[in-house]
């Protein structure tokens, strides 16, 4: 996607925390990190709002909830 069709979404800090959120479930960290630097510089070249280290710490905070109790949410039912 190119940044001016990001821009043109109009993304809300609603957007950026279910991407968090997505992300935050991927289990391995090397891709988990690589997702963060690549989907965050898109978001923070879309609106000029946009705080990559409270993105970055998001999706750390969903991926320690999600796997606390050995599992991402998905697979217990939520």
């Amino acid at each position: 996607m190119l940044i001016n069709e990001a821009r043109s979404l109009n993304l809300t800090r609603k957007h950026f925390t279910l991407i968090a959120e997505v992300i935050g479930q991927v289990h391995d960290k090397a891709n988990r990190d690589e997702l963060v630097f690549d989907i965050g510089g898109l978001l923070m070249a879309s609106h000029p709002r946009f705080d990559g280290d409270k993105f970055a710490s998001k999706v750390e905070e969903v991926h320690a909830d999600c796997w606390a109790d050995n599992g991402p949410i998905y697979e217990k039912g939520v």
